[in-house]
């Protein structure tokens, strides 16, 4: 059985179509009557970017099973766009949130880690892992890995949009609207540990003579044991932290 569709992505949706298809209405014929969602990802764009779908002018779930004749209009997750008076089909960011990151994202997690976002990280991260992580711990994936944000098991992704990495802490600040909840230098950028303020007496013995004979005021990972001064190197980061906050979110 043929199933005769005609559709029309919203907004940031396009970013994932075949060039043909963006920003337009463009017809297209399945086999048999497949669901909504698994058409919409069929075509490119994953479930965590969707957040309503209209079949003949009526909200409709991912589950709907399409019929022939249908019109589908798809809104974004994010962007402008969003949430253009449909029901939502998404579930509400966690009040805190925490992220994982997939292996392309490693400057991306130093940057969410400084403002003081929970955000798991492996050099060699599997796509099962982050999944399964994400799941359990009700942490958002980010990923430059489109397959990876079509597991059903996902519930929230997000597609990082931007290939440089000096901008991406501030897109992903801008799209999950992250500004309000940035509680920077709390975290260690390493490992993700809790830092947390030190007596320079316990810590001397460890440091560089140069800063040992000009700093006084120090900090330690309760997890690496790793060092943090206020030297240059903290104010290039307070520079970070500062553009991020001036967002517009």
């Amino acid at each position: 059985m043929r199933t005769n569709l005609t559709f029309r992505f919203i907004g940031e949706c396009n970013l994932f179509l075949d060039k043909e298809k963006r920003y337009r209405i463009f017809s297209l014929t399945v086999n048999d009557r497949p669901s909504v969602k698994d058409t919409i990802e069929a075509l490119g764009v994953p479930h965590t970017e969707v957040d309503g779908i209209i079949v003949n002018g009526q909200p409709v779930t991912f589950i709907y099973q399409l019929k022939d004749g249908d019109s589908i209009r798809v809104y974004p997750r994010w962007g402008r766009q969003a949430r253009a008076g449909h029901r939502s089909l998404q579930k509400h960011l966690p009040l805190h949130p925490r992220f994982v990151c997939d292996v392309h994202l490693g400057k991306l997690v130093r940057h969410l880690r400084l403002l003081g976002f929970d955000a798991c990280y492996k050099i060699d991260f599997k796509d099962d892992e982050i999944v399964e992580l994400a799941a359990k711990q009700r942490r958002i994936i980010l990923t430059r890995d489109i397959g990876l944000l079509k597991n059903k098991r996902i519930v929230w992704g997000y597609f990082v949009r931007t290939m440089d990495s000096n901008k991406q802490i501030k897109e992903v600040v801008k799209h999950l609207r992250l500004s309000p909840k940035v509680r920077p230098f709390r975290l260690c950028l390493n490992c993700n540990g809790r830092i947390q303020r030190i007596a320079k007496s316990k810590v001397a013995e460890k440091l560089p003579p140069k800063v040992r004979a000009h700093y006084q005021e120090f900090y330690i990972c309760k997890s690496c044991d790793k060092i943090y001064w206020k030297g240059s190197h903290h104010r290039r980061l307070h520079l970070i932290v500062s553009q991020v906050l001036k967002l517009d979110c």
